[in-house]
């Protein structure tokens, strides 16, 4: 890229007057408030609730752009954006009842034992496997519904009402809007999308608020959060990442013995002729249908931030690449947890996790760390081992200066 990265205005919280967010909430069809609906900032603990007139306020909305989520009980839910320097004088939101919902679900039905047979493999991939995963605790795992499909060999879940999840490691309760869960078996690839709102736990002795402190800068430090505030503040380098690239190119030699087998068995032959295969044994065939369909060559010089992020303008920052990012943080070193579930002896290696942009455009980036376009954005290796509801902070949230 030949875009210079400039450095952004730091729009924080704490150097902007407080604004108001004010709003009603009505039934499409009746045009009635719908009294003690759900109203929250996507990926916070900022949040309220409805009054009997529909009626709301969100009386601190800071600086930035939100997703706010709109919910209640019987009602499809509505999502609408807002920026702070744009709040309108006030927002009035219709929610559509979930008949037409109902409707999809009847004519793609879910699996009867879903859960006894996809439970486990859900906890694993949305809550995780971390050492934080295994304090968590789900409080209505019964609300979610899986469907299989046998085709396209693809498992989704979903759920009607927020996943609500108690992370004794973090000191939060996480009400969860799922929008999308979807694994691919084939390419082993996972999409999930979804609204969480954070709610602060009480905690019952002054040892309880230490330890969720200090597990919470644990989740944070070479977190993706921490990695795109780094980005958007130009201070990947200073704050222990290097970025690197990846050229990923076809495995060749695994598509000219692909297409030699398939040439044998239009010729009704179940066996390939070693002297026409130009003298190579069969067992060195077997061997390469094993490898993957593409090779990775890593250019092992450390990239310039100004080649993968820029301005966009005063308050929203750039991430584009072309290929592969390897992003390596170099301060912690991958847990003992993350190499018993890659099935890898462990060893003392930081923290290397890969980026890749499926649809090839970039991804906007803003100070407190929300990006968007975030399924542009796929993750490998660590962060798509660690970036889990069990690790996950809201956008609120800032460690204590050391």
């Amino acid at each position: 890229m030949v875009q210079l990265f400039i450095f952004l205005t730091i729009v924080c919280a704490n150097g902007v007057i407080a604004q108001t967010l004010q709003g009603k909430v009505l039934a499409t069809d009746t045009r009635e408030p719908i009294a003690a609906a759900s109203i929250f900032l996507s990926n916070t603990s900022i949040g309220t609730i409805a009054n009997d007139k529909g009626e709301f306020t969100i009386a601190r909305f800071p600086a930035g752009r939100f997703d706010v989520v709109i919910s209640s009980i019987g009602y499809e839910t509505q999502i609408i954006t807002v920026n702070s320097t744009q709040l309108p004088q006030l927002l009035t939101v219709t929610l559509q009842p979930k008949a037409k919902q109902l409707q999809e679900v009847i004519l793609e039905p879910h699996d009867a034992n879903g859960w006894a047979k996809w439970g486990d493999f859900f906890i694993e991939n949305f809550i995780g496997k971390t050492a934080f995963a295994t304090q968590c605790t789900f409080k209505n795992k019964n609300i979610i519904k899986f469907r299989f499909n046998k085709k396209q060999n693809t498992l989704k879940a979903f759920a009607d009402e927020p996943l609500v999840i108690q992370n004794q490691a973090l000191g939060y309760v996480l009400r969860y809007e799922l929008k999308l869960f979807e694994y691919d078996f084939t390419k082993r690839t996972l999409y999930y999308q979804g609204y969480p709102l954070f709610e602060e736990m009480t905690a019952k002795r002054p040892s309880i608020t230490k330890r969720w402190a200090k597990n919470r800068q644990e989740a944070y430090y070479g977190s993706l959060m921490h990695f795109m505030r780094c980005l958007y503040r130009n201070k990947i380098v200073e704050q222990g990442y290097e970025l690197r690239k990846i050229i990923r190119v076809p495995n060749q030699e695994k598509i000219r013995v692909k297409q030699l087998y398939k040439s044998f068995e239009l010729k009704g032959t179940s066996t390939i002729d070693v002297n026409v295969m130009r003298g190579d044994s069969s067992t060195y065939y077997q061997r390469i249908l094993q490898e993957p369909d593409s090779k990775d060559f890593l250019i092992n010089k450390i990239l310039p931030s100004d080649s993968v992020a820029y301005a966009i303008n005063t308050t929203t920052a750039a991430l584009e690449f072309t290929d592969y990012l390897q992003v390596t943080y170099t301060k912690k070193r991958e847990p003992l947890e993350y190499y018993k579930s890659i099935g890898k002896r462990f060893g003392d290696n930081a923290l290397v996790s890969e980026l890749s942009l499926p649809n090839k455009t970039g991804v906007a980036v803003l100070a407190n760390g929300s990006y968007y376009e975030g399924l542009n954005l796929m993750t490998s290796l660590f962060w798509a081992w660690w970036e889990k509801a069990a690790t996950l902070l809201p956008l609120d949230y800032w460690p204590s200066k050391k």
